[in-house]
């Protein structure tokens, strides 16, 4: 992964934005050298986010296997909802 600091991401920014999109680069941004965040493309992105719904689903479900949850009502009440 290529990494590049804060500032060079801002005077780079439309350059790093095209090797991102148009080539699949993942560039991590630095500041004081340690990452603050990493540019991949929208294709990357909902990847991402798939698999942490994935994720999210079966600890969902192995917590109701253990008959570890909050009813939704009692949430509810909880929150003021």
């Amino acid at each position: 992964m290529t990494k590049v600091t804060i500032t060079d991401a801002r005077s780079q920014f439309r350059k790093l934005a095209d090797r991102v999109c148009h080539h699949g680069e993942r560039i991590c941004v630095e500041r004081n050298g340690e990452p603050v965040f990493v540019m991949v493309s929208f294709e990357d992105f909902e990847a991402i986010e798939a698999l942490e719904e994935k994720i999210d689903i079966q600890e969902a479900k192995k917590a109701l296997k253990k008959g570890r949850f909050i009813p939704l009502e009692k949430l509810e009440a909880e929150l003021d909802l």
